[in-house]
C-alpha cells in the first residue's frame, strides 16, 4: 500500500483547503469506475495525479519523468518499447514504479525525442 500526503495540496490550493479537516477528508468517495477520488463539494483527483503525487513523495523522479515522457508523446507500452528498446513488460514496470528507470533508459528517451524532432517538419 502506498500512502499519499495531501497536506501540501491542501496548503497550495484553495480548492483543496477543506482537506485539512479530517472529517471532510474522510468523506472522499471513489468515482469514475475507480479512477477518481471525489469529495461531496466537487473536488476531484484522478488516479494519474494521485500516482504522480505518490511518486513525487517517494522521491521517484525517475519513474515520474518516464511516465511524463511516455504520456507527452502519447506512446502505448508497445510504442515506448519500439522507441527505446526494452520489452513491453519492462516499460510497464518502469511506468508503474516496480523497477527503477536506469539512467541509460532516461537518456534513450531524450535521444528519441531529439531524433523524432529532427524528422518532424516544422
Amino acid at each position: 500500500m502506498v500512502r499519499v500526503d495531501f497536506a501540501e495540496l491542501a496548503e497550495r490550493s484553495t480548492v483543496f483547503a477543506e482537506l485539512k479537516k479530517p472529517a471532510f477528508f474522510w468523506r472522499a468517495a471513489v468515482a469514475d469506475w475507480g479512477h477518481t477520488l471525489e469529495w461531496p463539494t466537487g473536488e476531484r483527483l484522478d488516479a494519474d495525479r494521485l500516482m504522480e503525487m505518490a511518486l513525487e513523495q517517494a522521491g521517484r523522479a525517475d519513474t515520474l519523468a518516464f511516465r511524463r515522457w511516455q504520456d507527452s508523446h502519447g506512446l502505448s507500452l508497445a510504442q515506448a518499447d519500439d522507441a527505446i528498446g526494452p520489452s513491453r513488460r519492462t516499460v510497464s514496470q518502469y511506468r508503474a514504479g516496480a523497477r527503477h528507470v536506469p539512467r541509460t533508459v532516461a537518456l534513450a528517451c531524450k535521444g528519441w525525442e531529439i531524433d523524432r524532432d529532427k524528422t518532424i517538419p516544422p
